[in-house]
């Protein structure tokens, strides 16, 4: 039974319908619907678009009681237009880290991290290959 891929990265959320509203509308996700997992417990899938074979990324799991949060960023998201994406949620007042910029020997990345309604750490991050930017 070989592993394939990644299935879906679970999130404890304390507040159902308020995490989804961040992971959409803020994030830019879609989500397929809220769902009962049985036992009172719901969740709900979310994906990019498009999503290729309708393949989920993130289900955010509803708990009851506190909520762990990593000093860390617990996932990221590789975008374009970084600088103007952290500019844009300060703006609406969202909580956001400083804008970083660094290289590896492959890639030239900007980054910050932005925090879901649970105090989440998830990091949007642009990756440009070193190999693009010296060839221009």
């Amino acid at each position: 039974m070989p592993i394939q891929h990644i299935g879906s990265l679970f999130i404890p959320v304390s507040e159902l319908e308020r995490s989804i509203t961040f992971y959409t509308e803020v994030l830019g996700l879609v989500c397929r619907g809220i769902e009962d997992w049985g036992d009172g417990n719901r969740g709900a899938t979310l994906f990019c678009e498009p999503h290729p074979d309708h393949a989920a990324l993130l289900s955010l799991a509803e708990v009851k009681g506190p909520i762990a949060v990593s000093p860390r960023p617990v996932l990221n998201f590789k975008c374009t237009g970084v600088p103007e994406l952290q500019e844009g949620l300060q703006a609406k007042g969202y909580r956001v880290t400083e804008l970083e910029t660094w290289d590896s020997a492959w890639n030239h990345h900007v980054l910050f991290d932005v925090f879901d309604p649970d105090g989440h750490m998830i990091n949007l991050i642009d990756m440009v290959p070193l190999a693009d930017l010296q060839a221009k």
